[in-house]
């Protein structure tokens, strides 16, 4: 009897362990949502123009603007990238839509295992931005909210040492990954809100689907490997040689 039991209590460890071990594949649906100040806006927008563009572009970001993405990940490794869309708006926020897909084109690749992302970009020269998924150190309550046919509960961090980031994750979904950059919960990120760049950011799930077959994940490889910090110090390079080329010396009143 002790020798049944004791063979049943291995079959069922090793049951229990395969089905930790199986990979979960998924694809998750989000829309990420961008809410400006307007009149830090309208504050560069030259005199000139001002009149006529004032009301509708009140309108536009009060209306919002909203991308939408999805992430592909196998349990381990993720893809997020955003979706495009055809896009022949003249508006302010059609040409704000249009510049962020110019630069953001392609996919932010996630090793949660190893704990770094990639993310390649090209302007005027091919980059690939390799650095280290940073450690938020996530404070969890007990407050909920349903989201996407999921209950989760909130979560909060800072990132970079400054932003506060607040999170919604399910535990339902054992994957510790999420939208963007943001990862190490106990759950899948299915919300996540921060500021960036004097915007707010709210990127939020609309869809989670479950797939039976292999999700694989494409890790980009082309481009000069670099640094987050050393890739935005060559742009701010860049942004202050076109300055002294093209607007250095010119009146703009």
């Amino acid at each position: 009897m002790k020798k049944l039991f004791f063979a049943f209590t291995i079959l069922f460890t090793g049951i229990i362990s395969n089905a930790q071990d199986k990979p979960q594949y998924l694809e998750v649906d989000y829309q990420m949502e961008m809410k400006f100040d307007i009149e830090e806006i309208l504050a560069n927008v030259p005199a000139a123009w001002k009149a006529q563009v004032e009301e509708p572009l009140r309108q536009e970001i009060k209306n919002g603007i909203f991308i939408d993405y999805k992430l592909k990940t196998n349990g381990t490794e993720s893809e997020y990238k955003m979706q495009e869309k055809i896009n022949n708006d003249q508006s302010a926020a059609g040409m704000i839509l249009a510049q962020i897909t110019a630069v953001d084109k392609e996919p932010l690749y996630k090793d949660i295992k190893e704990r770094y992302y990639l993310k390649p970009y090209n302007v005027g020269k091919a980059y690939l931005m390799k650095d280290s998924l940073q450690n938020i150190n996530w404070k969890i309550s007990k407050e909920k909210q349903s989201i996407a046919g999921f209950d989760t509960f909130k979560a909060t961090g800072v990132m970079n040492d400054s932003i506060a980031v607040t999170a919604y994750y399910t535990p339902k979904i054992n994957v510790k990954d999420g939208p963007d950059r943001f990862w190490g919960l106990p759950g899948l990120i299915l919300k996540a809100e921060f500021e960036s760049n004097g915007a707010d950011m709210i990127i939020t799930a609309t869809k989670v689907a479950v797939k039976e077959e292999e999700i694989k994940i494409n890790k980009p490889t082309r481009g000069q490997e670099i640094t987050e910090k050393e890739f935005y110090e060559e742009m701010k390079a860049l942004q202050e040689k076109y300055k002294e080329m093209y607007g250095g010396g010119v009146d703009s009143e």
